[in-house]
């Protein structure tokens, strides 16, 4: 069976940067400007500036939550100017962030519907010391309706139930040819022909190169084995296909390394989740 590759869709955000200083408990702040984390926003990106800086209660409508402020340091630090997009200081902060957000959220936040923003000084607020990195977590409407999803609470802790709704799921997907255009949703206990496997790291792939499909797929597949329960990857390969939601050049810029992976099939559809199934619980083997 020959795999897909879905091309990712961004959100289009405001490409804002805030300017802040140490928040680091018992610092002075040299700008007088202190973003606050657990505080929330009525759009990502907003609140650009120390001026315009108008946070909300997390109870209250918005769209951006911020859930942890760092700091750079080392010689991160010392740089003339901010990190740009692309640099080893920027993808540190980055990476941080994602493991800030898994404490916070209970699991991976690749794993929902969510996306992850990571405010950074402008040049004057860099030239003023200002050294901080803000994180920022947005959920979305859908994979396939990268927009925000307005809410009135908190997303800390809404990964430790392994029944969020904001976790990905089971889906019915639309092709033309190999290129799909839509993914809507579907229940995991009734028909469905696409579900949820796991994220597959692209670690090992420097930044600035391209992921060779055929590792992306390999990747994918090792990650449906593992979902469904079967230790030999070619069992899965004849029975199932896979969809991985390839990352785009700006998510790489970013640092982002994780591929989602669906397991899928152009025949009956499941009526189950195919969780730790094992091979009894999979398809017959196709014909080649």
């Amino acid at each position: 069976m020959s795999p897909r590759r879905v091309g990712a869709l961004l959100m289009v955000l405001a490409a804002s940067v805030v300017a802040g200083c140490d928040v680091l408990p018992g610092r002075d702040c040299e700008s007088g400007f202190v973003p606050q984390a657990g505080v929330c926003h009525l759009a990502p990106g907003d609140n650009a500036s120390g001026e315009a800086y108008q946070p909300v209660d997390c109870l209250t409508r918005h769209e951006a939550e911020t859930f942890f402020v760092g700091r750079f340091a080392g010689l991160d630090a010392d740089s003339d100017d901010p990190p740009e997009t692309g640099s080893d200081a920027a993808r540190r902060a980055y990476a941080s962030c994602g493991t800030a957000a898994r404490d916070f959220l209970g699991d991976e936040w690749r794993a929902a519907r969510l996306s992850l923003q990571v405010m950074l000084p402008t040049a004057t607020g860099w030239a003023a010391a200002e050294r901080w990195y803000r994180c920022d977590l947005v959920e979305i409407v859908a994979l396939d309706l990268y927009e925000p999803s307005p809410r009135a609470n908190s997303l800390k802790g809404g990964l430790r139930s392994p029944s969020s709704p904001l976790r990905h799921g089971c889906y019915n997907p639309t092709f033309i040819g190999d290129e799909m255009k839509t993914l809507p949703p579907a229940s995991c206990t009734g028909p469905h022909q696409s579900e949820f496997a796991g994220v597959w790291w692209a670690d090992d792939f420097p930044y600035g190169e391209e992921i060779p499909e055929d590792d992306m797929w390999d990747g994918c597949y090792g990650v449906v084995a593992r979902h469904v329960g079967v230790p030999d990857e070619d069992e899965v390969e004849r029975r199932l296909d896979v969809l991985a939601w390839a990352l785009s050049e700006e998510e790489r810029a970013a640092g982002e390394t994780g591929v989602l992976c669906f397991l899928h099939t152009d025949g009956p559809p499941f009526n189950r989740p195919l969780a730790g199934v094992g091979v009894k619980g999979l398809p017959a083997p196709q014909a080649d």
